[in-house]
C-alpha cells in the first residue's frame, strides 16, 4: 500500500498523540473514558523526561468516588497503600523512558471528569505531580473491531466456498456435457 507523503505525516502526527503522553500532561492513562460504576483496570503511564538520576518513587493518588480495589505488582518495586493512595517505590525508570502502573477499581457512580494526582519523583527529593483526568459516562461503546473483523472474515470464507462450489459444478458440467456435434 503506498501513502502519500502528507499522508505519512497525519499517520505519525496521529501516533505521537496516541502514543506518546499528552505535551500538556506529560502522564497517560489508558483507557481515557470508562461508563459509571463499571469495574476497571486503568494503566498509568509515568515518565522521566529529564531526570538523570532516574525516578524512583511514583505516588497515584485516586480521587473521591472511585474505590480502589488493588493496584499492580511491579517487579523490582515495592509497594504500599496509605488511604486512597498507592505508593510504587525502589524501582528506577531511567531518563527519556517510561514506565506504566495499573490499578484497579470501581469508576464513580456519576457521570464526569475525575483527576487522579500522580506524584514522580527521585532519591534527591525533586517531584513532579501530574493532573490526570479520566472521563466517566453514562455508557461507553464497546470496541467490536476484533468481533467486526471475525464476521467479516465468516463472510469473505463462505463467499469463497460458493465461488469454489461454482466452479466444481462448472467443471463437472463441462466434462459430462456431451460433446458438440460436428
Amino acid at each position: 500500500m503506498r501513502f502519500s507523503a502528507w499522508s505519512l505525516r497525519v499517520i505519525s502526527v496521529c501516533s505521537a498523540l496516541i502514543f506518546v503522553p499528552s505535551a500538556w500532561a506529560h502522564l497517560s492513562v489508558s483507557p481515557t473514558r470508562v461508563s459509571v460504576g463499571e469495574a476497571v483496570d486503568l494503566t498509568f503511564g509515568a515518565p522521566n523526561e529529564d531526570d538523570d538520576l532516574g525516578v524512583d518513587h511514583v505516588t497515584l493518588s485516586v480521587p473521591a468516588g472511585f474505590d480502589l480495589d488493588d493496584a499492580e505488582a511491579k517487579p523490582g518495586w515495592t509497594q504500599s497503600r496509605s488511604g486512597d493512595s498507592i505508593t510504587w517505590s525502589g524501582g528506577r525508570i531511567p531518563k527519556s523512558e517510561y514506565a506504566t502502573f495499573g490499578i484497579r477499581g470501581t469508576a464513580p457512580s456519576t457521570p464526569g471528569t475525575v483527576t487522579f494526582n500522580v506524584l514522580v519523583g527521585d532519591r534527591t527529593g525533586k517531584s513532579i505531580t501530574y493532573r490526570v483526568g479520566l472521563d466517566v459516562v453514562k455508557s461507553t461503546t464497546r470496541d467490536n473491531g476484533a468481533r467486526s473483523l471475525g464476521k467479516a472474515a465468516i463472510v469473505v470464507a463462505l463467499g469463497a466456498a460458493a465461488l469454489g462450489l461454482a466452479a466444481l459444478f462448472l467443471g463437472i458440467y463441462v466434462w459430462l456435457r456431451p460433446p458438440p456435434a460436428a
